[in-house]
């Protein structure tokens, strides 16, 4: 597979300095991306996660350090450069005690940026080798349906995992958005942990409504309801000593919030319909594509319950922001489907790697995986090549997207609802493009018709994989 191009993130006030790293640092053969303030360079992580980072100690917003503590809390393994001014030297000592990775004075000198950046680069691959080689191995214990990742927030998520494997009594929020696999992450916990040889049972919060949902967790008694015909027993039940995995967390109705909240301080419910108090040991996994922290604040969602549900969080980021695990995971699809379906492909062309590299995959690793089933059950190969894909890194800028926006501006919700960030992503490419191209491709002006600073609009032409005017 051919290797992706290094990300480093420049984070300095001074767009002189910024602009000379960037055009430095492209024609060595990086991907840059550039960012003015802290809190610009911390949303910048969390969407694309860097290879290594360059940051100077003055920021307008928050220091240096501030910035640094924050990457190495998210990113352990992250290297962090330093840039300091010779007045500097103290805070330089104090940034190498926060475990930077080392420092760079100003004036830079080229020569022995480059060797640092070098460096820290070498030693990033060599740690991320040993995690994907020696820690994911026994995390995953052989599973055929988890592929080993390449990319630093999964390596973090998946670290933390191996961490809660003891605690086997730890609620667990996972938050994501459709399509990224929090569901193939919440069996990977239930594996790691004692519970792993109790049943694994989930339930979708969105696919039902109160009273079949509520039925469905806590069972009922005969003649609770009109069909209830016959005592049944709920999820809970069946999966006592084992998981229970609620996807879809934030669409559950308030009533049936209220009795979740006793199950999870209790560990005792009743059927619906029923006197008696059921205590039962297991463990609970939620997961949502919603920002729960504002539904709470909407009064959509119980503040005490995403307390209780929120122990230990854990983001999966999109896909497209996990460039390094792309191709991995289309390889994986590719044989996957070639046993299945009895075919012949035996690689991915150079063709159809630039487009699965290019795309900004709105639909994550379900759409990769639905494309390459239809792929491979409708294709020959022997080498799959872009002229086999029906998909473009055009597609993700819908031309159907603001019909579908007015459609839902003015007509009730769907009953099955909408995957907001979804929506959000691809009216975000749209705008993008639609600036970029009213600006005849000049950077400043587009990123000043969106309300953006330079910085933050060739960020945004970069994830949604749009090709820069030369």
């Amino acid at each position: 597979m051919q290797s992706m191009k290094p990300v480093i993130l420049v984070i300095d006030d001074e767009e002189a300095i910024r602009l000379f790293l960037e055009a430095t640092l492209e024609d060595r053969g990086f991907e840059v991306l550039t960012a003015g303030t802290g809190q610009m360079a911390l949303e910048m992580a969390v969407e694309r996660v860097p290879d290594l980072v360059l940051l100077d100690l003055m920021l307008p917003d928050m220091t240096g350090l501030q910035v640094l503590e924050n990457l190495k809390e998210r990113y352990p393994h992250l290297p962090v450069v330093m840039i300091t001014a010779y007045s500097q030297t103290d805070s330089a000592v104090q940034a190498m005690k926060l475990d930077a990775f080392d420092y760079v004075s100003k004036p830079i000198q080229l020569d022995h940026l480059l060797a640092v950046v070098t460096k820290g680069l070498d030693e990033t691959a060599e740690a991320r080798a040993r995690f994907s080689h020696e820690t994911q191995a026994d995390l995953f214990g052989g599973a055929d349906d988890v592929v080993p990742s390449h990319s630093p927030a999964m390596l973090k998520i998946y670290d933390v995992v191996r961490k809660i494997a003891g605690g086997s009594a730890t609620t667990v929020l996972i938050e994501g958005e459709s399509g990224v696999g929090k569901d193939v992450l919440a069996n990977l916990i239930h594996r790691t942990s004692p519970r792993q040889s109790f049943p694994f049972l989930e339930i979708n919060c969105a696919a039902l409504p109160e009273l079949l949902l509520e039925s469905e967790l806590f069972g009922h008694e005969k003649g609770a309801f009109t069909d209830a015909v016959t005592q049944k027993m709920g999820l809970l039940e069946l999966a006592n000593s084992g998981t229970l995995f609620l996807d879809e967390i934030g669409e559950m109705a308030m009533p049936v919030q209220v009795k979740l909240l006793r199950v999870l301080e209790r560990m005792t419910f009743r059927r619906v319909g029923g006197i008696a108090d059921i205590n039962v040991d297991v463990r609970i996994v939620a997961a949502t594509n919603r920002n729960l922290a504002a539904q709470v604040r909407a009064g959509l969602f119980r503040e005490d319950l995403y307390y209780r549900l929120n122990v230990v969080q854990l983001h999966v980021p999109p896909l497209r922001s996990r460039q390094d695990d792309i191709l991995p995971l289309a390889e994986y699809f590719l044989s996957f489907y070639n046993k299945k379906f009895s075919k012949g492909f035996r690689g991915i062309g150079e063709s159809a790697r630039r487009v699965f590299e290019e795309y900004a995959w709105p639909g994550n690793i379900r759409e990769l995986r639905n494309l390459m089933e239809r792929t491979v059950l409708l294709e020959e190969g022997p080498v799959l090549e872009r002229e086999h894909l029906n998909l473009t890194a055009e597609d993700h800028s819908s031309l159907e997207l603001p019909a579908l926006l007015e459609d839902l501006l003015v007509n009730p919700l769907p009953r099955d609802g909408v995957a907001l960030e979804d929506l959000v992503h691809e009216f975000e490419s749209v705008m993008v493009r639609k600036a970029y191209e009213a600006a005849d491709g000049n950077q400043t002006r587009a990123a000043r018709l969106l309300g953006l600073n330079r910085d933050k609009f060739r960020y945004r032409l970069k994830q949604y994989g749009i090709k820069e005017s030369q």
